[in-house]
């Protein structure tokens, strides 16, 4: 009978016992397994944001910039705005293949609904080509492009009027766009001087979104766009940079509960296992007297250790594994920018890590009981004998 036969036959004697320390291994590996993909998957998902956004540098006005070029993401209005009259030389600046004027503002809408106008000039599919469009690019001053999920919860297709009571302004459908798993799916897009009457911004923007034409020399188009009056800027690499940063908060109280999760899984493998080897000194006492060495009672109690930690790991990532959704909504609650593609990313090395590290932990655990075991005394079950 080798080693393994007899961890299993063991944690079979105590199934109720060996199945709770499984279920809290497997919780603790299911948590290492969802944060070791999220770390990976958010920087995938922030630099795809970005690339799908096709703004390679943000202008905006002074104090603003940062927060200016969040919002042509995910929303929201500034009390600063970068004058119109600066466009001109933005777009004549070297380098530059594409400048869109943007304006952007959100409209609390029916209930809690909050409604996202983004303002934009003829320039602006230019950063979008990755877009399909049914129908087409604005028509008129009255014309509105409806992102996927904004078509769907207001039930337009090209062709509809859409009436929005809180602007007292209705549009004509001219495009909706097809579903790109990014915000852009969630904007009512209108033209931009039709954003300015509506909001009252005559002149003035919330930023420039500026594509270049080799990225390479974005560092001088950056210097050559500062030298313009008014305008601050900011590369998609500095917002991406300034975004993993302010993420580090989140990231390490996640990852503290991580580490609860880990250490009450050290405890529950330690107890299980423990309590087994205490139970069992007498057995052990009887199989060194019938030729068992210490290193062989040693090696049966660490293989059940490391058998009941390699079960629950294998459980923690099917469970993390199926779980990701769950943990991505999760995680996005504590995070302060999430973008919109999916976090939690899986790979064979985070499955890897995973079991190493939850194996490697359940063994350091059963050290001392293997040692305890090990030094089982065979007078001692002979004498209650």
């Amino acid at each position: 009978m080798n080693l393994l036969t007899l961890s299993l036959k063991d944690l079979r004697r105590r199934r109720t016992r060996s199945a709770l320390t499984v279920a809290g291994v497997a919780l603790a590996a299911a948590t290492l397994f969802s944060l070791l993909s999220f770390n990976s998957g958010y920087r995938l998902a922030l630099q795809k944001e970005m690339s799908d956004s096709g703004i390679h540098m943000f202008v905006s006005t002074e104090g603003c910039p940062m927060e200016a070029a969040s919002l042509s993401l995910h929303g929201g209005e500034i009390p600063k705005f970068l004058p119109e009259e600066r466009v001109p030389a933005i777009r004549a600046a070297p380098n530059v293949r594409a400048a869109t004027s943007i304006l952007i503002f959100s409209v609390p809408g029916e209930g809690k609904r909050v409604d996202l106008f983004y303002g934009a000039d003829d320039e602006f599919p230019k950063l979008k080509p990755h877009w399909k469009l049914q129908g087409s690019w604005f028509t008129n001053e009255q014309s509105i492009v409806l992102g996927a999920e904004a078509a769907r919860v207001e039930k337009r297709t090209v062709g509809d009027k859409v009436f929005f009571p809180e602007l007292e302004a209705e549009f004509t459908v001219s495009g909706v766009l097809e579903r790109t798993g990014s915000e852009d799916d969630g904007w009512f897009y209108i033209p931009l001087k039709t954003a300015q009457r509506l909001f009252k911004k005559e002149g003035k923007l919330t930023g420039v979104g500026v594509n270049v034409a080799n990225v390479e020399r974005i560092q001088q188009t950056k210097e050559a766009l500062e030298q313009i009056p008014d305008a601050y800027v900011v590369t998609a690499q500095q917002m991406m940079e300034q975004i993993l940063k302010l993420i580090g908060s989140s990231k390490t109280l996640m990852f503290a509960v991580l580490g609860i999760a880990l250490a009450i899984a050290v405890l529950g493998v330690l107890n299980t296992v423990l309590m087994s080897v205490m139970e069992k000194l007498r057995e052990f006492g009887y199989m060194r007297c019938v030729g068992a060495s210490p290193l062989d009672i040693f090696k049966i109690v660490l293989t059940e250790t490391v058998t009941l930690c390699l079960l629950g790991g294998a459980l923690g990532v099917i469970v993390g594994a199926l779980g990701s959704s769950v943990a991505d909504q999760l995680i996005r609650q504590v995070l302060p920018y999430a973008p919109a593609g999916k976090m939690v990313v899986f790979d064979a090395t985070m499955l890897v890590l995973t079991l190493v590290v939850t194996v490697g932990i359940g063994a350091l655990a059963g050290l001392y009981p293997s040692w305890k075991a090990s030094h089982a005394s065979p007078m001692e079950a002979i004498h209650n004998e």
